[in-house]
């Protein structure tokens, strides 16, 4: 354990040990009504059937959820998903009302991918304090993006702290319902600052200033006590697709299946010829088993036949192999206009025909 120039009183071995949150960032974040311990979401049902490591996520307001929240007029299916008066408020309050009404967190999203946003599943969609969490995580994000992401480090360096408790790794993703661009956000850090964060958390992080978090945690991601990784919706080439990321230091990257998208087949093949795995969302019956083999076929006669994996049995895609497609059943969102979210969550079938080709599973 490294020895601190500073004589701070510090206890590594004890979980409720203070976690000397830099001065700058606890400010930042009381701002927002929030703290270290609130940024990333552990008790998920998707992330906890992760076995062999602790699996956490950052879960903010997609697409235009932030806008829709703080409108007056929104009326919501449900309360999580109308007006949000305390939202409202607090973005009156730092004066980013406007700044939140233009916020689009989800640039790659389709009209059926925003209407079948997991966002709106479980809690997300029926739950106001949870709505209001995820909108206060992004109002802070988007106010201060560099004060945020040297927050995320004191996040993510407390939960590794308890997955070597544990005895596992760290596993991350920083987009759980959104699509930021984290992979071009650097980080800050002083030599102060990175004894600290080893003698309290146990971790190595760079000093100076690094490309992202990934980068900033990468003695940890190169020998595995970190894996960051991510689905991403944005095509394979886009630049801040999925290509962006692992060359930004990102361990680990599955691009997601857009069957409302006209070139939802190539995008598909692009991407597993890249290596990539393709998500894939279906409305399969929970009592049947899930198709063993997909087929991709373009209108020209381009194919490609890959392994199917079940993406329900737990959240560890880094685990998964690449060109594989990665089927997931659909969690039913509680948002409206189900025609459209019905053109992203494939049907139970096994023949697809799309706009660019067809999808065949068996």
């Amino acid at each position: 354990m490294a020895t601190l120039s500073n004589p701070l009183t510090l206890s590594p071995s004890r979980a409720n040990a203070p976690l000397h949150v830099p001065a700058d960032v606890r400010a930042f974040l009381s701002g927002f009504q929030l703290d270290v311990p609130s940024l990333l979401t552990v008790a998920n049902p998707k992330l906890a059937k992760t076995d062999g490591a602790r699996t956490v996520g950052h879960f903010a307001l997609p697409h235009r959820g932030l806008a829709r929240a703080i409108d007056p007029v929104n009326v919501g299916t449900t309360a999580a998903r109308g007006f949000l008066p305390t939202l409202r408020a607090l973005a009156e309050s730092h004066g980013m009302v406007d700044a939140a009404m233009r916020h689009n967190g989800c640039l790659g999203a389709t009209p059926g991918c925003v209407l079948a946003c997991l966002n709106d599943a479980g809690h997300g969609g029926l739950n106001p304090a949870c709505a209001c969490c995820r909108g206060r995580r992004t109002l802070a994000m988007i106010a201060d993006p560099v004060t945020y992401t040297r927050a995320m480090v004191w996040a993510l360096a407390r939960e590794y702290s308890n997955a070597a408790r544990e005895g596992v790794p760290l596993a991350f993703r920083m987009c759980g319902t959104d699509e930021t661009p984290w992979y071009r956000r650097p980080v800050v850090l002083t030599h102060h600052e990175t004894r600290i964060l080893r003698h309290r958390f146990g971790v190595d992080a760079l000093a100076g200033t690094s490309a992202n978090l990934a980068r900033a945690f990468a003695p940890m991601v190169a020998d595995g006590r970190m894996v960051p990784y991510e689905y991403l919706k944005l095509g394979t080439d886009h630049v801040d697709g999925p290509l962006s990321w692992l060359a930004a230091g990102w361990s680990d990257v599955t691009a997601s299946f857009a069957a409302d998208r006209f070139s939802a087949c190539a995008d598909a093949v692009r991407a597993l010829d890249a290596g990539l795995r393709v998500a894939v969302p279906i409305a399969w019956p929970k009592d049947q088993p899930l198709p063993t083999v997909a087929v991709l076929t373009l209108t020209d006669g381009t194919a490609r036949t890959v392994p199917c994996v079940d993406g329900d049995a737990d959240d560890a895609r880094f685990r998964n192999p690449g060109r594989c497609v990665v089927l997931l059943r659909e969690k039913r969102s509680r948002a409206a206009g189900r025609s459209l979210a019905g053109r992203f969550i494939l049907r139970h079938a096994h023949r697809h025909t799309l706009a660019d080709g067809r999808l065949d599973v068996g």
